[in-house]
């Protein structure tokens, strides 16, 4: 991707390797000033950064909206008349980053504090956690609705199949993170359930938490291969916790 801005006499380009990135990913790129002008100009920190920010307030141009988390700086103070200035950057993001929503994404930012202009970037879920949707789809029937940016994970929101024994089941939200290689899996089932202590009888809604930490021997069978037959497992007996076990 590029970006271009003009703040005289300097023009600022942005260059970066991909269109883009998963959590845990490098970003990397090529930051260009040069001065259009006949004469020295000085500098004030100048650079690029990494930040993530809503989009809305991004597009409205609300003031503190950007909030660089890692950044890297230009050496020069100074760029001669006429001169040119090249900045080859590396920003890595977290293993749990954000990934873009509906309501946020990640930017980098440039210029002149690292902070004159920005580029939307477009950041993914870890390759894993797709995968691991497509096996609640494909085998257990769970139909992807949508996901989206959660405190330290991706959060997935996922449709129940109209099977009989599974007429209890509203939506499951799925969290899924890392802790190093581990992965961490938050099922939270909403659930409907008849309640018959009454005069007349009622569904309630209740929500049903379980949680499975995974070691890569049980998620994975090498580089780019998930361990399908465990992982199944472990779908499997989640959803037989919360199935309907009698007549609805």
């Amino acid at each position: 991707m590029k970006a271009t801005f003009f703040n005289k006499p300097l023009e600022w380009n942005l260059e970066t390797d991909q269109e883009s990135w998963t959590q845990g990913g490098l970003i990397k790129g090529l930051l260009k000033v040069k001065n259009h002008s006949s004469s020295e100009v000085n500098l004030a920190n100048p650079g690029v950064g990494l930040a993530w920010a809503e989009i809305k307030k991004v597009h409205a141009k609300a003031d503190g909206a950007l909030k660089i988390e890692v950044s890297q700086k230009l050496e020069a103070s100074k760029i001669p008349a006429s001169g040119n200035l090249e900045l080859a950057f590396e920003l890595r993001l977290g293993d749990n980053s954000f990934v873009t929503d509906k309501k946020g994404t990640y930017f980098l930012t440039y210029g002149q504090d690292a902070l004159e202009n920005h580029l939307q970037l477009k950041i993914e879920p870890r390759p894993l956690f797709a995968k691991l949707i497509g096996l609640l789809d494909t085998f257990c029937r769970f139909k992807l609705k949508e996901f989206k940016s959660s405190k330290s994970s991706v959060e997935y929101k996922l449709i129940p199949p109209s099977a009989r024994d599974m007429a209890n089941l509203e939506s499951l939200i799925l969290n899924m993170s890392m802790t190093g290689e581990e992965l961490n899996l938050k099922f939270d089932f909403q659930v409907k359930k008849l309640d018959t202590s009454g005069v007349t009888n009622k569904i309630n809604k209740e929500s049903i938490k379980l949680e499975r930490t995974l070691s890569p021997k049980e998620y994975s069978l090498g580089k780019d291969m998930i361990n399908q037959e465990k992982l199944l497992k472990v779908f499997e007996e989640v959803i037989a916790a919360v199935k309907l076990k009698s007549v609805f």
